[in-house]
């Protein structure tokens, strides 16, 4: 389950290109339900916290704590979500089904559905969404303008030629490509995803493939404990990463449902663990 859980933080299960009309969304809501990590981080974020009511299960402890559980990202309950009288639901194009956006504007409940997060620039526009909705948009850009100015000395950082393996499941052993921001984080940091030539946003590979590409470091996540990522490597003695012991275990939550800050928190944390 926690290895499955990774692939849904992620959102590489499901995500939809069709938009689905918006019923009229009422400004300052004080009932929300969150349909996924990556919503609810993201409102925390903004300052908004006792207005949410309803999360799905894949929510940390507190998070869960005094809130009611309305199922999982692909699966919610319709049924608890409607009893929950909610002013809004947001969903997100990665996370949840479209089906499920349809039903709940079908039954008058209002939904936004926040776009798939690719860039820096898509968290940035996702985030100043949620402020619109909940009256915050002077502190989202108060936060993108701290983290913006943070970012600018690590565009000017000199490139030191490391390769990074983001591994992202095992079972299958998944990873992300170009085209995601596991990749921008590894350029602010200094460094390259072995992947980075790959279109797709995340692929299933083989460890022949990792192997022949030698990641300098390995960042994994959705796995549990540290020990069963080292073991995992362990047999792969020629992989760079492995011979010097740059092998990290990282907090799934700061990578894959990320906001405006746990960006920047991720490439400070990435720098350090290549610098180090």
């Amino acid at each position: 389950m926690k290895r499955n859980l990774i692939i849904l933080l992620c959102g590489l299960l499901f995500f939809y290109s069709t938009v689905v009309p918006s019923e009229k969304i009422e400004k300052n809501p004080v009932r929300i339900i969150s349909l996924g990590p990556y919503v609810t981080e993201n409102l925390l974020l903004l300052g908004i916290e006792k207005e949410i009511i309803g999360v799905t299960v894949h929510e940390k402890p507190e998070i869960k704590k005094d809130r009611e559980i309305i199922g999982t990202l692909l699966e919610p309950n319709i049924e608890a979500i409607v009893k929950l009288r909610p002013d809004i639901v947001i969903a997100s194009k990665e996370g949840n089904r479209k089906h499920t956006v349809e039903k709940l504007k079908s039954l008058g409940i209002p939904v936004e559905v926040l776009d798939e997060v690719v860039t820096y620039s898509d968290l940035k526009k996702n985030f100043l969404k949620l402020a619109e909705i909940t009256g915050k948009t002077v502190v989202a850009k108060k936060i993108i303008s701290n983290v913006d100015e943070q970012l600018l000395k690590y565009i000017k950082k000199k490139h030191t030629n490391k390769k990074i393996f983001w591994q992202l499941g095992t079972k299958p052993l998944v990873t992300a490509g170009g085209k995601t921001y596991f990749s921008e984080i590894s350029i602010y940091a200094g460094a390259k995803n072995i992947f980075n030539d790959m279109k797709t946003k995340y692929i299933t590979i083989s460890t022949e493939e990792v192997i022949k590409r030698n990641p300098d470091v390995i960042i994994a996540m959705g796995m549990g404990e540290e020990s069963y990522v080292l073991d995992f490597w362990k047999p792969f003695k020629n992989i760079e990463a492995v011979k010097k012991n740059k092998i990290f275990r990282v907090d799934d939550y700061m990578f894959c449902s990320p906001t405006p800050l746990s960006f920047l928190q991720s490439i400070e944390l990435i720098t350090k663990l290549i610098e180090n």
